[in-house]
């Protein structure tokens, strides 16, 4: 029995002690790649958005960010009522 709760979690079958991640509709952060996708824009305009304070960029690690998924969609939304 040990045996095969020891074998899922090595073939990648996740622990009963863990939790399943989150769905990426729940992400509290967007990769830069992710946040273009989502607002169909270029990484140059991600950029300035985050200079102008449209955006929110973490930093993860030395060489990681991400954009909060708050400010994307807080940015969906003031521009949702700029067009109304």
């Amino acid at each position: 029995m040990k045996e095969q709760a020891l074998s899922n979690s090595i073939f990648g079958y996740p622990s009963p002690s863990k939790q399943a991640p989150k769905p990426p509709d729940e992400a509290l952060l967007y990769r830069i790649h992710t946040a273009e996708a989502k607002l169909g824009v270029s990484r140059s305009t991600i950029y300035r958005l985050v200079n102008e304070g449209e955006l929110v960029l973490i930093k993860i690690g030395k060489r990681s960010s991400g954009i909060t998924a708050a400010s994307v969609h807080a940015l969906i939304e003031r521009n949702k009522a700029v067009a109304s």
